[in-house]
Order: C-alpha cells, then structure tokens, then sequence
C-alpha cells in the first residue's frame, strides 16, 4: 500500500510539474509577443533572453566548480546550438505574425519530423505505424494553414513550421548527447553558443524600449530556465514516454492566453486541424519514443 501511494504521490508531482512548465513555456511566447508589439527587434529578444539563460545556468554550474562543463562531444554541441536557437529565431518570428495558439502548435510539429530525420541522419529504420501518425499531423497542418481561406501559406506560418523543422534537428542531437552529457552541460553550451551567435545581430539591431518590456526580456529568459528544470524534475518519478502527450498542453495553454490578453478563438477549422496534430504527435513520440528511448522530446528550443 504504501509504495502504490508514494508511486501515486511522484505521479502527481511529474505531471503538476508538467504541466506547470509548459505553462511557462506558453508564457514565454506571451512575453515575446508583448516585447515585439511594444517595439522591440527580433535580435534584442533573443539576445537577452539568451544572455539570461547563460547568467543563470553559469551560476548553477559554478557550484560544482565547473566540472560538469568538461565535454567531448563539442561538434553535437554546435549543431544542437545553432538548431537551437534557429528554432527559438522562428518561433519568435512566428509568434510576431500569427496567433500564439497557431504559433505554439506549428513549433511543436517537430515531433512529427523526428522520424523522417532519424531515418536520413541516423539510417534507423521507421515503424510503419510511425506514418499513421505523421501522415495525420500532415493533415492537421493543412487545415491550420487553412488553404479556403485565400492566405495559405502566410509567412508567420512558415516561420511557425520552420520552427518545428529545427526543433527536431534540436532532439535528434539532444538524443545523441544525452548518452555522456549531464543536463548542466548541454544547457550551459547551448546557452553560450546561443549568446555568441545572436550578441552581433542584437548590437547591430540594439533595441531600447521602457523598463517594464526589458523586465518581460528577462522574465522570458529565467521562465525558460525554470521550465527545463521542471520538466527534468518531472523526468525523475515518470518515463518521458508516459509523459509526452502533456507536452501538448503548451498549446492549451497558449490558447488561453490568446483568449484572455488578445480575444482570440481559434475558428472550426483550426480546432480540427489542432486536434489532428496532437494526436498525430503523440503517436509519433509514443512509437518513436519506444523504438529510440535516447532521444528526448521535451527539451526545447
């Protein structure tokens, strides 16, 4: 009786944990939102919430004197950097154009492309049930981009889908580093390499907006730290493969903040379409998951 109740209790924490992470998540792209609507450019919001990041996760590190940061796997570091923050650069991009439920959804798509870059890059084999769920993605995307419309295709959609594109390479690399690396030691270089990258584009864009837009820049940064830490934390009392589909629950979130700040519904046509992609998802993560448990679907951007 009382390991079902304590397996009962670390259940209830790994998805309270869940589910509150993902919450920051979708606050992340509110906060984004805000700062682009308020005048901030694009390179200044990555730039801190970057540099953010890479102040915290240094100051973690600094606790164990840095011995976590020694690494052999410096190529897998680069590609996971400059995936990382193509992914995060799109997101933002999407998120300025589009909905923050429509901009959500379409960056997490990345699990349907998963599969598809496994079998390229790593030769490995796909289940065939795997096409069931990417092939009913597909068909959630089209009905998100909504081609009846007249404006199929818009750019904040391809900047939301080349989000998700990028976000896969992130987890196909997350898989290979996750072997030898501790979690300290890929945020920390994915923090840096993100930083260097992005501090030419910010000095040449520098933006200056009032206090409280730098307070959301910050804000961004530390919600994004605190959202990998609460996920890792969930990761310890629950299997991520039995955890996955809360990942979805970024895009209910997102839609409930589109609701309260902007008045926004998503219309008939987008609801399907959502429903579509998150089922299609889970069946990807699921078989996926099980075929390939190295490769981790939750550590994003």
């Amino acid at each position: 009786m009382t390991e079902i109740n304590n397996e009962n209790s670390n259940t209830l924490k790994a998805v309270f944990a869940t589910l509150t992470g993902f919450f920051f998540l979708a606050s992340v792209s509110l906060l984004v939102k805000l700062e682009i609507a308020a005048g901030a450019s694009t390179e200044w919001v990555i730039f801190i919430q970057y540099l953010t990041c890479l102040i915290i996760i240094t100051l973690i590190a600094s606790k164990n004197k840095f011995r976590d940061l020694r690494t052999t796997k410096v190529k897998y570091h680069i590609i996971r950097g400059l995936s990382g923050i193509l992914a995060f650069t799109f997101f933002v991009m999407a998120v300025s154009e589009i909905p923050l439920v429509n901009a959500n959804l379409l960056n997490n798509t990345a699990p349907l492309f998963i599969p598809i870059l496994t079998m390229i890059w790593l030769k490995n084999k796909i289940d065939k049930k795997i096409w069931w769920g990417i092939l009913l993605g597909f068909i959630g995307i089209i009905f998100i981009l909504d081609p009846t419309d007249g404006n199929f295709f818009e750019e904040g959609d391809i900047y939301g889908l080349c989000a998700g594109i990028s976000l896969a390479v992130t987890f196909v690399t997350l898989g290979i580093l996750t072997k030898t690396e501790s979690f300290i030691t890929i945020l920390f270089y994915y923090s840096l390499i993100a930083f260097v990258l992005s501090l030419p584009f910010a000095i040449a864009n520098w933006s200056n907006p009032p206090l409280l837009i730098w307070v959301y820049a910050i804000l961004t940064g530390v919600l994004f730290i605190s959202y990998l830490y609460l996920l890792q934390y969930a990761y310890r009392f629950v299997p991520v493969v039995k955890l996955s589909p809360l990942n979805f629950s970024v895009v209910i979130f997102a839609g409930i903040l589109d609701y309260i700040i902007y008045d926004h519904i998503p219309g008939i046509t987008s609801l399907i379409g959502i429903i579509f992609v998150i089922t299609g998802g889970i069946i990807a993560i699921k078989i996926h998951h099980q075929n390939n448990p190295d490769i981790k679907h939750h550590w994003h951007f």
